[in-house]
């Protein structure tokens, strides 16, 4: 059966009486269509929804219904078959979805589905996919990984319970209420954007163990909900995104940022590869903004490093601004204990460069980081130097590398010094290795490590140990060269670990220390303290991107973020590439 509920007025009165009768709580003039199952028949699939080929079908019961006789079972008894049911609904931008469910048994879990098609792609696709598990805890699937929504125990078993799926006409995310209240987002499945919502599913999880017995009732579905979350960004405010650059050719992963003095105000520099993420190509690309992200202007002639694999930008105290090269190269006849490292500086704020080789060295034989190489002829070194420098009042330069030396099997993370301006540089310390750290699949070692003197005069790092992986901190009280044991980088009320890759660390001046993360998406946290003791929760700036990117404070609590849509190994790849930035600022 169906209801349509009549308009709805943002009256606290009458939307907790909607709610008490099975309603679902919608925008101001907008009507949901909510189905109760009375008139279907019982052990037939209800009209209008249908079993995906290959499933076994989810029917109408009348062992129990939330306050009536029926509702939709999807029970899963079989090892070879999942319980499936797909209910098709016209093409619309954005959508909600609202349903009692009441998992009677869950040993593994049951998903829900919104259906829809992805930019250029004729075929329908799952556009966002959620799961409840056995214990309770609702996640969200990316395409490669899941990634937690809402902790253990926020759906209950053998209990009714309401949960609405709010898509905004932008379909950039899945806001999630159970109960009426908001507890997290949920990003689409690939990286492409959508262009519609054209129906949902409910499935059990897995075929082994068998069991999964959940009861769906007064499932309601409307047009998108587009006002945001109670707090849902919260402590920031993220601006919609500005296109930098788009191409057909491969241009992702910005990493290198940085604001000079020019003419009466400032300039913006930003550099990204403009190719695949492999070790065998090579190229950049660079761009500027005079009005601190607004608009963008291509400029590749003051570009200090175009062919270089990728390259990080540090502002100097002086004023000058330093690029060193991501790559580092074998010096032969060295016993593999010097790498060549390329920089450039410059005096006038990114107008002119000068080029620079130096060296760095090693306490310990390194084995080359890939057996591949963008340089015909040379071996690649055995570390690469990620991340901006960390610069101290005297001039001396600390800068985050990862790599092997010759007897490693897992990634080393490592802290090396400059003190002639980052032409050559040397092994401070090693911070974090540990080939048993864990067992999980995907684990690397510790990478990607991002640097900063935060406010209590310490360096921090916050590194990577694999995809979706959780991410471990240590920090350093003597200048880097010792540090604390590496331990999981945990944030918000309920400790949840942060996950995985090619963090971004940066103090703002005055304000906040923050943290961009990615994978899924681009995530930021903030740490009120300025030293990385305590962090918000993660809060998703973009969810459709290579995982990749780079945050450059403004103000005191404000920075620019810089994305792409990029993922060139995602299917299909993006039309076009683009890399883009926002406007984001942290609530005081």
């Amino acid at each position: 059966m169906f209801r349509t509920t009549r308009p709805l007025h943002v009256l606290p009165a009458f939307v907790l009486a909607v709610a008490a009768a099975g309603f679902v709580a919608s925008p101001a003039n907008a009507t949901v269509t909510v189905r109760t199952y009375e008139t279907d028949p019982v052990g037939q699939v209800p009209s209008g929804c249908s079993t995906p080929s290959g499933a076994a079908s989810a029917v109408v019961s009348s062992t129990r219904g939330r306050a009536s006789a029926r509702s939709l079972r999807v029970y899963d008894p079989s090892t070879t078959a999942i319980t499936k049911i797909a209910c098709s609904q016209p093409a619309q931008q954005g959508a909600e979805l609202s349903f009692y469910a009441y998992p009677a048994a869950l040993p593994n879990g049951f998903l829900v589905d919104l259906l829809g098609h992805q930019k250029d792609v004729a075929s329908q696709q799952t556009a966002f996919h959620l799961v409840v598990d056995g214990n309770g805890r609702i996640r969200w699937y990316d395409a490669a990984n899941w990634t937690q929504v809402a902790p253990a125990g926020t759906v209950p078993l053998t209990k009714w319970t309401r949960i609405d799926i709010q898509v905004p006409a932008d379909m950039s995310a899945a806001h999630v209420y159970v109960g009426g209240k908001y507890v997290g987002d949920g990003g689409p499945v690939g990286v492409r954007a959508l262009t519609d919502i054209t129906g949902y599913q409910f499935s059990s999880d897995g075929t082994a163990p068998t069991g999964d017995d959940v009861y769906l009732d007064d499932v309601g579905y409307g047009p998108a909900v587009n006002t945001p979350p109670p707090g849902g960004t919260a402590p920031f405010t993220i601006a919609p995104p500005v296109t930098i650059d788009q191409s057909s050719d491969i241009v992702e992963m910005p990493n290198a940022a940085v604001i000079e003095p020019h003419g009466s105000g400032r300039r913006v520099l930003v550099a990204y590869p403009a190719h695949g993420d492999n070790n065998t190509t090579s190229g950049t690309r660079m761009a500027y903004s005079d009005d601190m992200g607004r608009t963008w202007v291509d400029d590749q002639a003051a570009n200090p490093m175009p062919d270089a694999a990728s390259f990080n930008l540090t502002r100097l105290r002086n004023g000058d601004v330093l690029a060193v090269s991501y790559h580092t190269y074998m010096v032969a006849g060295s016993g593999d204990l010097k790498a060549e490292v390329d920089s450039s500086v410059s005096h006038d704020g990114g107008a002119t460069w000068t080029a620079r080789t130096g060296q760095m060295t090693t306490p310990t034989a390194m084995r080359p980081i890939s057996t591949q190489t963008d340089r015909p002829g040379y071996s690649q070194g055995g570390f690469v130097l990620v991340h901006p420098a960390v610069e101290d009042p005297d001039g001396t330069l600390h800068q985050s590398g990862y790599g092997y030396y010759a007897g490693d099997t897992k990634y080393r993370q490592i802290v090396l010094k400059s003190t002639d301006g980052g032409v050559n540089w040397t092994v401070d310390a090693t911070v974090a290795v540990n080939p048993n750290l864990t067992t999980a699949a995907g684990y690397e070692g510790f990478c990607e490590g991002a640097l900063e003197r935060v406010r209590d005069g310490s360096l921090l790092i916050v590194m990577r140990i694999g995809s979706y992986l959780p991410m471990y901190v240590s920090r350093s009280t003597d200048d880097g060269r010792t540090w604390s044991a590496a331990t999981p980088l945990v944030a918000g009320p309920d400790r949840q670990n942060v996950v995985s890759v090619y963090p971004s660390l940066s103090l703002l001046p005055g304000g906040p220390l923050v943290l961009m993360v990615g994978r899924p998406g681009l995530a930021l946290l903030s740490s009120p303290d300025g030293s990385g003791h305590t962090w918000t929760r993660p809060v998703e700036a973009d969810y459709q991107n290579s995982a990749n990117g780079v945050l450059l404070p403004t103000g005191s609590h404000s920075m620019l973020v810089f994305g792409d849509r990029g993922a060139n190994w995602s299917h299909p790849t993006p039309s076009p590439y683009s890399i883009w930035s926002r406007a984001v600022t942290v609530a005081r």
